[in-house]
């Protein structure tokens, strides 16, 4: 596995230069997802194709930033914004595409700079997000460019907010009409293939995938039911 150096580091003193950076990071984000993201969740990714600069100018901005977080939260929020207007950008590329499935190494191989280190987003996701933060609900909080996944916040997480925005994007997903489907009479609940390629992050020793998901439930649902996954969608999450 490469490398990458610690992302959290934590300190007594952070340097107020670093900190106003990071800020308006967030606030540059923000501003960004709400004007190119729909409640939906949906990417106006032919306007941004048309014009690329302000987000060509925000991930340039933290190309040299220094990523050695002392507050977990804002190292939790930075990356999270980070994963998803990476994922924007590699669309943004290539557009017009139908699916990044059909884009060799998309998550994998394509790399870019983060805080002086060279990154592909399964770094992001794997290394840093899903091994430092042992949260299975950051799943829901990252966008897969792809209808079949959670779809995106229109606005940025926030440091302050992060547990809170993550928390109400899975209620959200997973009490949606069409997330999950049981057959009562075979006893099987078919959930979506994340339940499948990230297993272990949703069942672990007696807690199984449908515990997971009854922590977000309205309605809970036996857990002792056969659990399948159903194909994942992988066409473009566009307008």
């Amino acid at each position: 596995m490469k490398k990458i150096i610690l992302t959290l580091c934590f300190f007594s003193l952070t340097l107020i230069s670093k900190a106003q950076t990071t800020e308006l990071f967030f606030e540059q984000a923000t501003m960004f997802l709400k004007k190119n993201v729909t409640p939906e969740g949906k990417v106006d990714y032919f306007s941004i194709k048309k014009s690329p600069g302000e987000l060509v100018y925000i991930l340039s901005n933290i190309e040299k930033l220094d990523t050695k977080f002392s507050d977990k939260k804002v190292a939790k929020a930075f990356w999270i914004n980070v994963y998803n207007l990476r994922v924007i950008k590699s669309v943004v590329d290539k557009f017009p595409i139908e699916s990044v499935e059909k884009v060799p190494g998309f998550f994998s191989t394509e790399t870019f700079m983060v805080g002086n280190q060279e990154l592909t987003l399964d770094d992001i996701e794997n290394v840093i997000l899903r091994d430092l933060f042992f949260d299975p609900a950051i799943h829901f909080a990252l966008t897969s460019a792809a209808n079949g996944g959670a779809p995106l916040l229109n606005t940025a997480y926030l440091p302050t907010t992060v547990d809170e925005q993550i928390k109400a994007r899975a209620t959200l997903v997973i009490n949606s009409k069409y997330y999950f489907y049981v057959d009562k009479e075979n006893k099987i609940i078919e959930l979506p293939k994340i339940f499948e390629w990230y297993k272990k992050d949703f069942a672990v020793n007696y807690f199984n995938e449908i515990d997971f998901i009854n922590l977000f439930l309205e309605k809970k649902i036996d857990n002792k039911l056969t659990v399948k996954t159903y194909e994942f969608d992988w066409t473009l999450n566009k307008i």
